[in-house]
């Protein structure tokens, strides 16, 4: 075994999305990781399929998601069909508030390349044929064992080890983690096929039949993924052939529809697991190597870059020596609630759809076309599909102040709810833009809304945030356009941005770099504000002394 190299800040285990995703949001803000992968090169096959809203909504301030939209297909529409009877219609363009009102459909390894591409921009690369199969934790490091492609063993050392490994996570299995949870009672098949009949390009499609399931989700070269699910007691075995892909279509729908030139074929076994505890001393778990389940909602790849960009910026701000170990907490807080909430939808989910009963398939039926027509439930079921309804508002990172007399704000706008875009103007551009265009995504943004000129307060304020200038992006937002403004001033003139933040006339909103509210005060509250910067983040002078 060969001499330990100098010991690395962070170790990501796994170049799949997650991994690239986190290594990517490190080297944003200046930490530069060491990402391994044991496969010796990345896989043609294009596996996970659906990025929604909220995904390339984190991306787009790194110009990840301008590349993956021209090499996607949005797909705005999930229609569901069961026995021959439309059972729903789910429309994302007008059930989501979001940049992105669609499903953008782009094969994994399109995905894993775009990411890879900005990773090696920024400096970054990924080490292939390595594989990690010793871990110990020491109080200040992880030293760790790694393998070549040519069995050679070499031993390092990190601060940090992140398990981005997937399903059969080798760091979840070297920490001993329970991996708790199920077995899903059907078998899976999917690949990629060439469909012949009345099939739009724009539309995702789902067809149920008592038990038996196959959905069809449109491709950017022109073909189709399906997915089957039968019973396990009637569940083919072997190899997936083009007749028992005929043989669904013929049972589920749509009735007359051919499939041909199949590709990329696979049969599988669907598990509903997580780990309960995402953060263990100096190692962490992101995507599959924390959570898995059925590929139906599209919610897999979604979910473990979340995870990435969640961690990514608590991560950094940790080894910069900005912010306590302690933030790191709020990492497992944060999402192991998201990846208990998934997989209890998941699992009504799949309930649902592998309904068989004499009794309840009929009732269903029945009741789905009549649900899903009202807009609350549209608005719920595509929210959540999309990833808009996360919330972090009962995580350890939210602070609330209202000062006296202020009423309280909307009881649709939380702290700790997704950051809400809109308009803004300015003096130096002849158009408004959109919030979201403005956000880096690299430190934290922080919306000054204030309707009048108050000197004071404004000196208080600058005062207050002064030892974490670094880490903030200032955003001083008016109703009115004052002679004495900077260029720098942004105008909300009809005050609708304000009313979505809750702020009635003037206040504070902490916006994180993973696009979340994570301070809010009404009126303007230096003091407040500084001793939530103070509580969650590095005094820089008390540092140095």
């Amino acid at each position: 075994m060969s001499q330990t190299p100098p010991p690395s800040d962070v170790l990501i285990i796994g170049a799949g999305p997650t991994g690239l995703t986190l290594a990517h949001e490190l080297l944003r803000r200046g930490i530069t990781p060491r990402l391994i992968e044991k496969t010796p090169s990345a896989s043609p096959n294009s596996k996970a399929l659906g990025v929604m809203a909220r995904t390339l909504e984190l991306l787009a301030s790194s110009g990840i998601t301008k590349e993956m939209l021209a090499q996607g297909v949005k797909v705005p529409t999930l229609q569901v069909w069961s026995l021959g009877r439309h059972l729903a219609r789910f429309d994302f363009a007008t059930g989501i508030d979001s940049p992105y009102p669609f499903i953008l459909m782009i094969p994994q390894h399109t995905t894993e390349a775009i990411l890879t591409k900005h990773l090696v921009r920024l400096g970054g690369t990924v080490e292939r044929g390595v594989e990690l199969v010793g871990l110990t934790q020491r109080d200040d490091r992880v030293e760790v064992v790694l393998r070549s492609a040519s069995g050679k063993e070499k031993r390092s050392s990190c601060r940090f080890l992140i398990g981005c490994d997937g399903a059969h996570s080798s760091v979840r299995k070297l920490l001993e983690v329970p991996f708790v949870g199920k077995t899903v009672e059907h078998s899976f098949a999917t690949g990629n096929v060439r469909m012949h009949g009345d099939f739009p390009r724009d539309q995702a499609l789902a067809y149920l039949h008592r038990g038996h399931l196959i959905t069809y989700f449109p491709l950017p070269d022109g073909q189709h993924r399906f997915i089957l699910a039968y019973p396990r007691r009637c569940a083919p075995t072997g190899e997936v052939t083009l007749e028992e892909i005929q043989q669904a279509i013929e049972i589920c729908g749509p009735k007359g529809s051919r499939a041909s030139n199949p590709s990329f074929l696979a049969r599988y076994h669907v598990h509903q697991r997580k780990v309960t505890q995402y953060v263990h001393q100096r190692v962490m778990l992101a995507g599959d190597a924390a959570h898995l389940h059925s590929p139906l909602g599209a919610q897999g790849m979604n979910t473990g870059m979340q995870d990435a960009m969640n961690l990514a910026w608590k991560l950094a701000l940790v080894v910069q020596d900005r912010a306590p170990a302690r933030l790191l907490e709020s990492y497992q807080i944060e999402r192991e609630e998201v990846g208990r909430r998934l997989l209890q939808d998941d699992e009504g989910m799949v309930r649902q759809a592998f309904l068989h009963h004499p009794l309840a398939t009929p009732a269903r039926d029945c009741a789905a076309p009549y649900l899903t027509q009202h807009s609350e439930v549209q608005q719920a079921i595509t929210r959540t599909a999309a990833e808009l309804s996360i919330s972090y508002q009962y995580g350890p990172l939210v602070s609330d102040y209202r000062g006296k007399g202020e009423k309280p704000a909307s009881p649709h706008v939380h702290v700790g709810d997704r950051a809400p875009n809109g308009l803004l103007f300015s003096r130096k551009q002849a158009v408004p833009c959109q919030l979201y265009d403005l956000l880096t995504g690299k430190g934290h943004a922080l919306l000054v809304f204030q309707h009048h000129q108050e000197d004071e307060v404004q000196r208080e304020l600058q005062a207050a945030v002064a030892p974490w200038q670094d880490l903030l992006e200032v955003y001083p937002i008016r109703r009115h356009e004052l002679e004495e403004s900077s260029e720098h001033t942004w105008y909300d003139p009809d005050g609708l941005l304000a009313e979505r933040y809750g702020v009635e006339d003037s206040g504070l909103v902490l916006i994180r770099p993973d696009g979340y509210m994570s301070f809010r005060s009404r009126p303007i509250a230096a003091e407040p504000l500084r001793c939530y910067l103070r509580a969650h983040f590095s005094h820089p002078l008390l540092q140095i002394s």
